[in-house]
Parts: structure tokens; C-alpha cells; sequence
């Protein structure tokens, strides 16, 4: 029985992981494809963090102002350093580009929710962090380990449902932008969520999206 339990549980991983996949190629700008109502912030090239139309407008007007808005003469920040009433916009740690204070907030916000404004989270590709679960009779508490982060930065947790991703815990990453060990995201529970459940992790530094694995934490309660 036991046997035929642990085919059947890697069989429909299986099969889950080849439907990820298929709904991947379906989305019509890849993995990142934007939630309606959304689109590309494109801050710096590569940007994919799926933001309102009038941001991605006022993040292009940014790009273009943001020379003008630097001292000159450079400061006690080199030659990124910003004229009196501006800061840098980070929407990764390497965005220097001067704007007001209210446009940093702005793209940390978009950062913060950014796995919240795809079209399906659990198609993004794997990245650098990876989940493992101690299984229980009532759930599970699911680990993580990794690297490839922003230094100190918030990491999130999320499980790719049909209804939308679930928030799960959140880590904090290292000066070296890792999760050294396998830390505890969070304890779940049985019959709360997908089985079994690709989990999602949000870089909240870049706004970044990706895999981890996933889950069977979510089993079926005895």
C-alpha cells in the first residue's frame, strides 16, 4: 500500500508539473506575462514587474529626468548622488536613478506585489532558492535554502492555487543574499491549499518571481 501511495503521490506531481509547463507556453508573453490590467515596469532592461500603465509611464519620464537630478558635482554618494528633495528609486538595489521620495515608496510597493500581479505566479522558472517539507499527519513545516538574493532583503513564500497565490511566511536573506541552511518558512496544514502545491518566491528587493518546488504539505487530512 505504502508502495502504491509514493507512485501515485509522483505520478500527479508529475502530471502537475507537465500542466505548469503547458499553461507556461499558453500565456502569451512567457512566464512573466502581467494579470490584466498590468504591464512591464521596465525600469532597466529586463524589468518584468507587472505594474499600472500610468507607472510604467511615469517610470519611463524617471529614466529620462534622472540625470538632471543628480549633483552635479557628485557628493557623499559618488556621482549617483541625488539633488536636495530626491532619492534613489530602487526597484533594485543598483537603481540609482533620482526621483521623489513618493516614487520610491511607489516601486517598493510594486515590488511587494508583484507576484500578486501575474498571470500565473507557479509558471515562472525555478530560481536560486529550493523547498523541502517535513510532513506530519495535519500538514508540514516547509524549509528553505538558497542564494542569489538581495542582501538582507525580505523573502516571501507563496503556494500557486487556482484561486490566487497564499501567502505562506517570509525569510530575510543574508549581507550575502542567502538563506544559509534550511530555515523554517512556515508550519501548513492539510486540506488548506493545492495538493500538491508549487511554491512561489517573491525577491522582494528586485520585485523578482520564481519556483521553488513544491509541496504536499496540503495532503488530504486523515
Amino acid at each position: 500500500m505504502l508502495t502504491w501511495l509514493i507512485a501515485a503521490l509522483a505520478l500527479l506531481a508529475s502530471l502537475m508539473a507537465t500542466s505548469s509547463s503547458a499553461m507556461a507556453t499558453d500565456l502569451p508573453y512567457g512566464p512573466y506575462t502581467c494579470a490584466a490590467g498590468y504591464t512591464w515596469r521596465d525600469a532597466y532592461a529586463g524589468d518584468q514587474v507587472c505594474v499600472t500603465p500610468a507607472i510604467r509611464t511615469q517610470t519611463a519620464t524617471e529614466n529620462s529626468l534622472g540625470p538632471l537630478r543628480r549633483e552635479p558635482n557628485g557628493g557623499i554618494y559618488g556621482p549617483d548622488t541625488c539633488r536636495q528633495g530626491f532619492v534613489w528609486r530602487a526597484t533594485r538595489p543598483s537603481d540609482h536613478v533620482c526621483v521623489p521620495p513618493d516614487s520610491r515608496d511607489q516601486a517598493s510597493s510594486d515590488n511587494a506585489n508583484a507576484v500578486l500581479r501575474l498571470a500565473d505566479p507557479g509558471a515562472t522558472p525555478r530560481g536560486g532558492v529550493s523547498v523541502t517539507t517535513e510532513l506530519s499527519p495535519t500538514g508540514g513545516g516547509l524549509f528553505a535554502t538558497g542564494s542569489g538574493l538581495t542582501p538582507y532583503g525580505t523573502v516571501r513564500f507563496y503556494s500557486a492555487g487556482t484561486s490566487g497565490p497564499g501567502s505562506l511566511g517570509r525569510l530575510t536573506a543574508d549581507a550575502t543574499g542567502t538563506l544559509q541552511g534550511w530555515q523554517k518558512v512556515a508550519a501548513l496544514h492539510c486540506d488548506s491549499g493545492p495538493y500538491p502545491a508549487t511554491i512561489v518566491v517573491l525577491d522582494q528587493g528586485t520585485g523578482l518571481v520564481t519556483t521553488a518546488g513544491t509541496t504536499d504539505a496540503f495532503h488530504p487530512c486523515p
